[in-house]
C-alpha cells in the first residue's frame, strides 16, 4: 500500500518512540513545560480516535479544531485521521458567524475549542449547526472536557475498539481526503479546499528536499495550524522530517519562546522581520562616531558578502574575515533575538520587504521566501545555497509552471495539487484548465530567464480606471511597504481617473520622528504635521518614479492605526480584506478625487 499521512505518522511513532516530538513551554503562554515524545503523541491521538469510534463518529465525517497551537491540535488532527475522520481547522481569530460558516459547510460533528471564549463563539451558533454532537474543551467547562473525552478513548480500546481504529488507519489510500483546509476569504467566502494524504506527503517531501531540513532541526509552532502553511510545511513535515517543536499558543510570546528555545528553523509571517529590522535600525540610529563607522563598514562588507551568496559563488575569505570580525556584535545580536540557532529561516503570507531582507541578510539572517497557495502549496521556493528577493524563487521538486497569455500563472495539476473545494463541484471546475491540466492560481507572473518565478499582481484584484488602462495593485501596495516610513498600503482607482492610496505608516518610524521633535506620537495633529507629509510624500515620489503613468500615486490618506485582523481589515493570514477596507474608509478614499 502507498505511503498516508497516517502511515508516515505511525512509522514516525515506531521508529522514534522516546525523542521528543512536541513541547509546550512556560515562555510561549502555557502554564507550565511540558514535553511530549513521538510515543505519547502517538498514545493520544489514538486515544483520541478510538473516542470518536466510540461516539459513532464515521470515516469520513469531518472533525473541527477552533483552537490555538496547544497540544490538543496536533493530537486531535492526527486523532481524527486515525479515525478515518476528515480534520478541518478554523482560524481562532473567527467572529461567530464565521465559526458557524465553516462548521456548517464541513458538517463537522464533533469540535475542539481551547478556551471558554472559542466556547462560547460555538455556543452562540449551536441552534445553527444540526450536524454537531459534540463539544470538545480542552480548558474549563465544555459539554465533554479533554481529559474525559481522552479516558473514553483510553476505556474504548480495553472494549476492543482498537481494532476498528487499526481497520481505519490501515484502509486509509493516497488519494482519500486528510483535510479540509478553508482559504483565507480574502477574495470571498472561505471555502474548504480538500486535502489528500498523497498532497501531505509529497508537499512534505517537496519541503524538505527543498530546505534540507532534518531530524536535528528543532522549530517554533505560532502560525495558525489551520492555515496551510503551519499545517504542511510546518505540522506534516515535521512528522516527516522527524523535527522536534515548541508549540506557542499565541503570537505575542513568540520572542521570549525564542530565547529559551532556540529553534535551528523559523518560520515567520514579514511582520516578525519587520521587528528585528526595526530594533537593529533602532539601534544603528543611535551609533555616533566610531560606532556609527562600524555600523557602515559592517552593512557594505554583509552586502557584497550577500551579492555572492546569492548568485552561489564562493565568498573570498578574506571578505568574509573582515565581515566576521566588523559585523559581530551586531550579528550576535540578530542572532540572539530569534534564539541564537537558527540556520535557516523562512517567511510566507505576505511579501517581505526586500529592504528588511537586503539588511537582515547583511547581517548574517538569510530569509527565504516563495510562493504558494492553499491549492498548491509547494509551488516555487528559494534554496539556502542560492536566493534572491526579487522573485519567488525556482519551481519546488513536484511542481511545474507556466503563464497563460493573459500572465496568469498556472501550475500542472499532480500530487501536491488539491482534489477541490468541499461540496462546489462548479468552482472546482473553474479553478482547473478546460483539460484539467492545470491549475489557474489567480496571480499574474512570469518565469525569467533564471527559470525562477516572479509574481506581479492578482488577475481578480485589477483596478480599471476610466481611461481603461488595468492596474495590478499588489507589486505597488509592496514597493510602498518597502519604504521605512510606510508599513502598508492599500490602492484604490477603480472607475476613477487616476489611482489614489490609503496608507498606515510604520509606527516605529512616527515615534522616532516624533520623540526627536518632542511630540507625542499618539496624537492625530502628528499625521497631519507638513514636515511628515513631507516625508510620507517622498516615499510616495520614489515608488512612483519606477512606474508608469497610470500606475503611480496621484494622492494618499493617513491611517491613524495599522490595520489588523481583529478589525477585519486582514484576514487571519494578514492578507488585505478589500471589499471591508473599502467599506469602511469608502469616504476618505472619495474625498480624495472630490477634490482632484
Amino acid at each position: 500500500m502507498s505511503e498516508t499521512a497516517v502511515s508516515r505518522f505511525l512509522g514516525r511513532v515506531a521508529l522514534h518512540p522516546d525523542r521528543p516530538a512536541l513541547r509546550t513551554l512556560r515562555s510561549g503562554g502555557a502554564p507550565h513545560d511540558r514535553v511530549l515524545t513521538w510515543r505519547a503523541w502517538g498514545d493520544a491521538a489514538r486515544h483520541f480516535a478510538a473516542a470518536l469510534v466510540d461516539a459513532g463518529v464515521r470515516p469520513g465525517e469531518a472533525v473541527a479544531v477552533l483552537a490555538g497551537n496547544v497540544e490538543a491540535w496536533p493530537v486531535a488532527d492526527l486523532g481524527t485521521m486515525l479515525a478515518g475522520g476528515v480534520s478541518v481547522g478554523v482560524y481562532p481569530t473567527s467572529a461567530p458567524g464565521q465559526v458557524r460558516q465553516v462548521l456548517a459547510d464541513c458538517g463537522a460533528t464533533v469540535v475542539v475549542v481551547d478556551t471558554a471564549a472559542q466556547l462560547a463563539k460555538v455556543a452562540a451558533v449551536r441552534a445553527e449547526l444540526p450536524a454537531l454532537r459534540t463539544v470538545i474543551a480542552v480548558e474549563g467547562a465544555g459539554e465533554v472536557s479533554w481529559s474525559e473525552w481522552t479516558a473514553r478513548g483510553a476505556d474504548a480500546l480495553t472494549r476492543g475498539a482498537g481494532a476498528e481504529v487499526d481497520a481505519r488507519g490501515a484502509a486509509a489510500r493516497p488519494d482519500d481526503v486528510a483535510l479540509l483546509i478553508y482559504t483565507s476569504g480574502s477574495t470571498g467566502e472561505p471555502k474548504g479546499a480538500a486535502i489528500t494524504h498523497r498532497y501531505l506527503t509529497a508537499s512534505a517531501d517537496s519541503i524538505q528536499d527543498t530546505l534540507g531540513l532534518r531530524a536535528s532541526d528543532t522549530a517554533l509552532s505560532f502560525l495558525p495550524f489551520c492555515h496551510a502553511a503551519e499545517r504542511v510545511f510546518g505540522l506534516h513535515t515535521r512528522i516527516a522530517c522527524g523535527m522536534e517543536a515548541a508549540l506557542v499558543g499565541e503570537t505575542n510570546h513568540v520572542w521570549s519562546a525564542a530565547r529559551e528555545y532556540g529553534p535551528t528553523v523559523f518560520g515567520g509571517l514579514p511582520r516578525f522581520y519587520e521587528k528585528a529590522y526595526e530594533a537593529l535600525r533602532s539601534e544603528e540610529g543611535r551609533a555616533t562616531g566610531g560606532e556609527a563607522e562600524r555600523w557602515r563598514r559592517a552593512l557594505e562588507l554583509g552586502r557584497a558578502r550577500a551579492v555572492l551568496r546569492r548568485e552561489g559563488e564562493p565568498v573570498p575569505l578574506r571578505l568574509e574575515a573582515e565581515w566576521s570580525q566588523v559585523a559581530a556584535p551586531y550579528a550576535a545580536r540578530l542572532r540572539d533575538l530569534f534564539g541564537g540557532r537558527v540556520r535557516l529561516a523562512t517567511s510566507g503570507g505576505a511579501t517581505l520587504p526586500g529592504e528588511v531582507a537586503e539588511y537582515l541578510d547583511a547581517l548574517g539572517l538569510t530569509i527565504l521566501g516563495g510562493y504558494g497557495l492553499t491549492e498548491h502549496l509547494c509551488v516555487a521556493f528559494h534554496r539556502p545555497d542560492r536566493y534572491g528577493f526579487d522573485t519567488a524563487g525556482p519551481p519546488m521538486p513536484g511542481t511545474e509552471l507556466r503563464t497563460a497569455e493573459d500572465g496568469e500563472i498556472l501550475v500542472r495539476r499532480g500530487d501536491l495539487t488539491f482534489a477541490g473545494y468541499h461540496g462546489r463541484p462548479g468552482e472546482t471546475r473553474a479553478t482547473f484548465s478546460d483539460d484539467g491540466a492545470w491549475l489557474h492560481t489567480g496571480d499574474l507572473g512570469e518565469v525569467t530567464a533564471r527559470g525562477e518565478l516572479r509574481v506581479t499582481g492578482r488577475k481578480k484584484e485589477l483596478i480599471a480606471l476610466s481611461n481603461g488602462k488595468k492596474v495590478a495593485p499588489l507589486p505597488i501596495e509592496a514597493r510602498l511597504a518597502q519604504e521605512p516610513w510606510i508599513g502598508q498600503a492599500v490602492l484604490f482607482g477603480e472607475g476613477e481617473r487616476f489611482v489614489s492610496a490609503l496608507i498606515a505608516l510604520r509606527p516605529s518610524a512616527v515615534e522616532t520622528w516624533a520623540r526627536a521633535r518632542a511630540i507625542p506620537a499618539d496624537t492625530k495633529e502628528v499625521l497631519a504635521h507638513p514636515e511628515l507629509l513631507y516625508e510620507v510624500q517622498a516615499a510616495v515620489d520614489r515608488v512612483n518614479a519606477g512606474l508608469s503613468r497610470p500606475e503611480q500615486v496621484r494622492r494618499f490618506a493617513l491611517l491613524e492605526r495599522p490595520l489588523t485582523a481583529e478589525a477585519e481589515e486582514l484576514t487571519p493570514t494578514l492578507k488585505l480584506r478589500r471589499a471591508a477596507i473599502a467599506e469602511k474608509y469608502g469616504e476618505r478614499m472619495r474625498a480624495l478625487y472630490q477634490t482632484a
